[in-house]
């Protein structure tokens, strides 16, 4: 429309220009007015024509402008770039209002660097324009998950001028980090082993040392590699055997040489050492005589070919607790490995097979080892080889704790996403029974059954509820509280809860300590504990709740939790019930883990007080006899510092729902974005939709106007929190509503301290979304 008026006006100039020349032409009265006729005529085409040609050329100039600036805005979500002159003004930027000066600029970038060294450099390429390239790292994104990797680049021109180039590279070193991490626990591990390690080429140079073998032998790391083998070892009687550890800078010592089953493989072999201090000079069958395997601290033991043990060292004996073990060695071993120990043996004494070290486990499997056997010798009668024997108790008991520890994060992980998407599920069932309920007056029948399916839903997200406090992730309001006076509250109903043929005894301690936790989810503990109790004593009995104030003196170990010294309140629900089966004792605090009937339970009562406690930062503890009952004991830290009155705030109960403005909604689930925007649209707002993150980024650089943004936390490539960040760098007073099928708790965390960031927790009801909005829109 524009091009056709000025095509429209130049005509009409043209018409008008040549109707008054031809005017003046017919008016000639001499030759000179003729020539200043001509004159004037020929300057005016030659400065028509020159205006067309620059007219033409601005156009051109304008598309490639254009086509410049569209291709810049389709990089700005991935990379951000910004100009500035001599004088720090920007010029130009990816971003145009997210950085007024230079000053701006620096401070934001340095508040991405997490390393001071690395701002600090930051900060010399700005101030001296230098050109080139910096990978510095910041503390994570929005959901607290890995840190971001960045990388900054400057580029000088003329007249003190630079162009600053800022681009997110953290895909490209998530896997890195992650192989160098392994690599890095797996060193750890191996340094640390209480034998020494040693890898050898084909060729029988050391490649690689552990740090227990350079302590041995009083050599750095870099002086053994490089040598050969044959310079350090001598005397190896076979691939498993005694061999003598020699070198000219450190000690001599004998050792128990374990060489790989194959010695033909082209790989690099490690070989390992287990050390017999000075033991030089003796023969297999006289170790036993020798005061060095007496007073050695590992644990030897000497067994015939007939299983019997013929002498152990002190060590043993301390180890097992015994003076002096006699008989077979078999019968010292856990019934359940018996078998498995004497084919190890069997193996030790043939000769054609290569026995390699085997777990042990003695006394009830309380005491687990690893045995590691010399090579068969005979004295004057019956075969024997020496065990050798390391403690492992302490790795296994590690090892289970790791091993119950990520099963339980992932149960957990696994119940908050199941939580999360049932959320977004339940969000647009709700919110649809509620837009039908508009529909509806209560006499109508239709009316009583979408009623029905709200409430289930309702039923359904209480469910929901419960499988977020076992996964840790509901949200918290810790109070400072007084254990008696809570109890003293619930006594009413806890006493409807358990019936009239149970008897309820509830023992305070005095002067009971406080602590810091959310009420009602301390109530939803001690509830859940009292009804598993009552299910327990079908037939009547005794229920017990007693607080105590403990101290640890020292770091306590219960099952897999180790509980730090300290002060502590405990709280012991006690019943005198059918208890629990030993065989069921691991699973109890998993979900959906019952040994109720069908129908009698959910699963989640025990998971719900787990995640509950762990989240306040305690610890339960269950002892349980069948037949005569089951004790659980919650420790809650005690709270030390100021008592702080809290004052209760009257909930705002917003009748009027309507209001106006502009929403920009984000949401990638389609069922929950198309309830939400109708049910604001029927209250009056005018609604922008997106999918994800990059679409509704892409509406905002286009320069869509919007006075409130709705986003979901989780989505895929752009979450909420990013997509908040990269808009606040546009529009910085923006106000936000994050809605999410997880909690508050998981991101609020890594945001800044803003007031106009706002949370609405999935699943929310057609009043729920329509009153946060009305409120936050109505803060100034």
């Amino acid at each position: 429309m524009k091009r056709l008026l000025v095509s429209v006006a130049i005509v009409l100039l043209a018409a008008i220009w040549s109707a008054a020349f031809g005017y003046l032409s017919l008016t000639i009265q001499d030759w000179n007015e003729a020539i200043s006729l001509l004159c004037i005529g020929s300057i005016t085409v030659i400065g028509l024509v020159y205006w067309i040609r620059v007219f033409y050329q601005n156009r051109k100039l304008l598309s490639r402008y254009r086509h410049l600036h569209g291709a810049v805005s389709a990089l700005a979500p991935n990379i951000e770039s910004v100009t500035f002159n001599n004088e720090g003004k920007v010029i130009w930027s990816t971003h145009p209002n997210a950085y007024p000066n230079q000053l701006e600029f620096v401070r934001k970038l340095f508040n991405r660097a997490a390393d001071p060294a690395d701002a600090e450099k930051l900060k010399e390429m700005i101030d001296q324009k230098q050109r080139g390239e910096l990978l510095f790292h910041s503390g994570g994104n929005g959901l607290g998950m890995d840190q971001r990797w960045y990388l900054f680049t400057l580029c000088p021109f003329e007249k003190s001028s630079f162009v600053t180039i800022l681009r997110d590279v953290t895909l490209h070193f998530d896997s890195y980090y992650q192989l160098r991490h392994q690599f890095e626990q797996l060193q750890l591990f191996v340094d640390q082993a209480p034998f020494g390690i040693f890898y050898i080429s084909k060729q029988g140079t050391i490649l690689g040392v552990n740090q227990t073998l350079c302590q041995w032998l009083e050599m750095p790391r870099e002086e053994i590699i490089g040598r050969l083998a044959s310079d350090l070892i001598k005397d190896a009687e076979s691939s498993r055997g005694m061999v003598r550890v020699f070198n000219k800078f450190g000690p001599a010592f004998k050792a128990l040489l374990f060489k790989p089953e194959d010695d033909t493989q082209t790989k690099n072999r490690p070989s390992i050492l287990c050390r017999l201090d000075n033991v030089a000079g003796l023969s297999a069958p006289e170790i036993i005589q020798d005061s060095t395997y007496l007073d050695a601290a590992i644990a030897a033991v000497m067994v015939n070919q007939y299983g019997d043990i013929t002498s152990c060292n002190p060590a043993f004996s301390t180890m097992l607790g015994e003076l002096t073990p006699r008989g077979r060695f078999s019968d010292l071993v856990a019934t359940s490995q018996r078998s498995e120990v004497e084919q190890h043996l069997k193996k030790a004494f043939d000769q054609r097979l290569l026995t390699s070290p085997f777990e042990v486990r003695f006394d009830g499997d309380r005491l687990q080892t690893t045995a590691y056997p010399s090579r068969p010798f005979s004295k004057g009668g019956a075969a024997e080889v020496m065990l050798q024997f390391i403690d492992i108790s302490e790795q296994k008991r590690l090892q289970d704790q790791f091993i119950q520890s990520q099963k339980m994060q992932a149960v957990g992980q696994l119940a908050g996403g199941i939580a999360h998407d049932f959320n977004n599920l339940l969000t647009a069932m709700i919110g649809y029974c509620d837009l039908l309920l508009q529909r509806y007056l209560p006499n109508d029948p239709s009316y009583n059954d979408v009623i029905q399916i709200k409430q289930n839903a309702n039923r359904a997200a209480n469910l929901v509820r419960q499988l977020l406090a076992f996964s840790r992730q509901q949200t918290l309001q810790p109070k400072v509280v007084n254990i008696t006076d809570n109890l003293g509250e619930i006594s009413t109903l806890l006493r409807r809860l358990i019936g009239a043929g149970i008897e309820l005894k509830m023992i305070h301690a005095r002067d009971l300590w406080f602590v810091k936790a959310d009420v009602g989810q301390l109530e939803q503990v001690i509830i859940n504990l009292v009804v598993n109790a009552r299910d327990a004593m079908k037939s009547g009995g005794t229920l017990t709740l007693r607080t105590a104030n403990v101290t640890f003196p020292k770091q306590m170990r219960y099952g897999h939790d180790v509980i730090p010294k300290g002060d502590y309140i405990a709280i012991e629900v006690i019943d005198t019930g059918t208890g629990i089966a030993p065989e069921h004792m691991e699973y109890i605090f998993e979900p959906f883990f019952s040994t109720k009937e069908v129908g009698e339970g959910t699963g989640l009562g025990l998971s719900t007080v787990y995640g509950i406690v762990k989240q306040t930062g305690g610890f339960v503890q269950v002892e349980s006899i069948l037949g005569k009952g089951t004790t659980f004991k919650i420790l809650l830290p005690r709270y030390t510092g100021p008592i702080e009155i809290e004052s209760t705030k009257a909930e705002h109960n917003i009748q009027d729902l309507t209001g106006r403005g502009r929403v920009l909604l984000v949401e990638d689930e389609d069922a929950v974005r198309m309830f939400s925007a109708r049910a604001l649209r029927e209250k009056g707002y005018t609604v922008l939709e997106a999918n994800n993150g990059e679409a509704a980024l892409a509406m905002v650089v286009r320069g869509e106007e919007f006075d409130i943004l709705i986003t979901d936390v989780v989505m895929p490539k752009m979450d909420g929190p990013t997509l908040n960040k990269r808009i606040r760098d546009i529009y910085p007073t923006a106000k936000t509503i994050f809605i999410s099928g997880y909690t508050e708790d998981t991101f609020r965390k890594n945001l800044d301290d803003d007031a106009d960031i706002h949370f609405l927790p999935k699943p929310y009801t057609l009043k729920d979304l329509a009153s946060k909005v009305k409120e936050v829109l109505a803060v100034e």
